[in-house]
């Protein structure tokens, strides 16, 4: 693997018994850590069929199965039973004492994506610079647009546990300064978690702003794993409510979200 780059993604591989996964980040990709038949492997966290998040999966029967749909993989080289051509993406392992490191490949020169004009909109023209919320597999790519204004010094982002704390925290953010902040959280349950803050800051006249991830376009309608429809979930709570796809006015719907608080 050429311009690699190695991240510690353990202090101690003691912290992950012989058998299970977990969730790991290597600077900017999410990594699936299998610990299984005496080694240490590092998996795409982000199963190939509809993104299901691999290290909260188990493994079972020596497969390593996807916690969305049971689809099962290698543990170690990813690959998908009976000739599939839907294998996972790995990456390189070393163990320094008892620190586990992952080799990564160096980001690629970034270009500008939906998330990157909506967040900068968000920041440079409605002054929003403060973000609560949680991080998962449906707003990867805001989360990712947030990162890098947090790195220019424009935002900052406090992770939380349970995406209701991020609402209540925006909430009382505006109550306290003034000023808007935004909550954060994941498709389905992740987004209505945020509801009942959203209604304190509706009924106390506070301003914040509320960003949700939702389930990929083409399982819109299917009853899928996490699908709510939140536009009409949150109608009762919000002044602007509207669902982004890719042909949107992307800066104008963040524009009308921010001016209306």
């Amino acid at each position: 693997m050429d311009n690699k780059k190695w991240y510690k993604v353990l202090d101690n591989r003691n912290t992950l018994p012989e058998g299970r996964v977990q969730t790991v980040t290597a600077g900017h990709q999410g990594i699936c850590l299998t610990h299984y038949d005496g080694k240490f492997s590092a998996l795409d966290n982000a199963c190939p069929h509809q993104g299901g998040p691999l290290g909260e999966g188990s493994i079972e029967n020596g497969m390593l199965r996807c916690p969305w749909h049971g689809w099962d993989f290698d543990p170690c080289n990813g690959q998908s039973p009976g000739g599939h051509d839907d294998s996972i993406i790995t990456f390189e392992v070393k163990e320094e004492g008892d620190a586990i490191y992952v080799a990564i490949p160096e980001e690629e020169s970034h270009k500008d994506t939906i998330s990157d004009v909506m967040i900068e909109t968000m920041v440079n023209w409605g002054g929003i610079d403060t973000v609560f919320g949680m991080v998962g597999h449906s707003n990867l790519a805001v989360a990712d647009a947030m990162r890098r204004q947090e790195e220019k010094g424009k935002l900052q982002f406090f992770g939380i546990r349970h995406e209701g704390a991020a609402a209540f925290a925006a909430s009382g953010y505006a109550k306290l300064t003034g000023k808007p902040a935004a909550c954060f959280g994941i498709a389905g349950p992740g987004a209505t978690n945020m509801f009942t803050g959203m209604w304190d800051a509706k009924v106390d006249r506070a301003p914040m702003l509320a960003l949700s991830g939702q389930v990929n376009t083409q399982v819109v309608g299917t009853g899928a794993f996490q699908e709510v429809d939140l536009v009409k979930a949150f109608d009762s709570v919000t002044q602007f409510n509207h669902a982004v796809h890719l042909n949107s006015n992307h800066s104008e719907l963040m524009s009308q979200a921010v001016k209306l608080r």
